[in-house]
């Protein structure tokens, strides 16, 4: 039997963003991965110019999601429609329910989240990595969840405003390397969000992979296998 993969994010593109490299890497393993994306991402920019109306994005980004996904070799989507930037808003417990019966359905062998700053401090990156946490620890199935992490020493690589952590938190990283093509194509697939992508890869969308990491680093935070 593979192992299993569930990776809990709030938008589409949080997932190239901060582990597309992992999910390159996982593919070639040939461990069997889920996406749960909490919104479709409706919120967020158009593009520049604007590629849609505001009222189309939702459905433009979940096919950004789909092209991107492809490209890394993710398996499955799961994408519900919480209200992007209105996570905080939700009934807690309703998002907490509905992972524990994603989490009891596939019953993964590792669960990636944010951690609990949201890298870049979005609110509904926040409530993602909260109720990741409830929900694993309100299931009974051996499993282990990590926080994708950026250690401190490599915060010079980022231009955007991002929270670090201590170097010696990391208990895994994952040499992602080999995978900077994929990544800069599943970058470039989100179409309307390239004004993102360029802020934080300054370069990719132009061929230039220098920017991005050569590691993508994990915490583990809860260890339910022992």
């Amino acid at each position: 039997m593979c192992q299993k993969i569930l990776y809990v994010f709030a938008h589409p593109d949080d997932e190239t963003f901060s582990c597309g490299g992992t999910i390159c890497h996982f593919h070639q393993l040939g461990y069997e991965q889920i996406l749960f994306c909490a919104t479709r991402g409706e919120a967020g920019k158009t593009g520049n110019p604007p590629l849609c109306t505001q009222e189309e994005l939702g459905d433009v980004r979940t096919q950004e999601l789909k092209n991107a996904l492809s490209i890394l070799g993710m398996d499955r989507l799961i994408l519900k429609n919480y209200g992007d930037g209105r996570l905080a808003g939700q009934p807690f417990s309703t998002i907490v329910d509905e992972l524990c019966s994603v989490m009891n359905e596939i019953r993964p062998d590792r669960i990636i989240t944010f951690p609990p700053s949201g890298i870049s401090g979005h609110p509904d990156h926040k409530i993602i990595q909260k109720a990741t946490l409830t929900a694993v620890q309100n299931i009974s199935f051996p499993t282990k969840l990590y926080y994708i992490v950026i250690p401190e020493s490599i915060g010079h690589f980022y231009s955007s405003p991002v929270s670090f952590v201590p170097d010696e938190h990391v208990t895994e990283k994952v040499d992602v390397s080999p995978y900077h093509q994929q990544i800069a194509k599943a970058l470039a697939a989100h179409k309307t969000q390239h004004l993102s992508v360029e802020r934080v890869f300054p370069g990719v969308l132009s061929g230039k992979t220098g920017q991005l990491r050569k590691f993508e680093h994990f915490q583990l935070v809860v260890d339910k296998t022992s």
